[in-house]
């Protein structure tokens, strides 16, 4: 009974740890009205920037998260009796990735600024990415 709370429990964290849409749409909403100056602050530098004909600047924020390659070191000792003689070994070997590695998740983020104020923005990429850009 004990090892099913638990697994229940586990199960449970493991889905409130995961960010929903909702999550990336508080994020986002948070971020609405903000001075271009807080953004430079939490974010940085944008990738890329323009004005449009209208006088509005357009910023783009771009994060990348590259999967890292699991590796491996294995030690291993054996040994062999056939007839009168004997034989030890001892070896070690290391794991290789094999096969093409996974593109980066990337959460793009471009907001809109009019009068050093953000207006709009357009957020695009993983839940579990973007959801942490929340302002503070």
């Amino acid at each position: 009974m004990r090892t099913r709370n638990l697994a229940a429990v586990a199960l449970a964290l493991g889905l409130g740890a995961c960010a929903t849409v909702e999550d990336v749409n508080k994020a986002r909403d948070s971020w609405q009205g903000a001075s271009y100056e807080d953004v430079l602050r939490a974010w940085g530098a944008p990738t890329r920037s323009t004005k449009t004909a209208d006088g509005r600047d357009w910023h783009t924020w771009v994060a990348e998260s590259y999967a890292q390659p699991g590796s491996s070191v294995g030690i291993g000792v054996g040994g062999m009796r056939v007839g009168g003689g004997g034989g030890l070994g001892v070896g070690v070997g290391m794991g290789v990735p094999v096969g093409t590695p996974e593109p980066p998740a990337r959460c793009e983020r471009t907001l809109v600024f009019d009068n050093g104020r953000v207006v709009d923005q357009s957020w695009m990429g993983p839940p579990s990415m973007c959801a942490d850009f929340k302002r503070r």
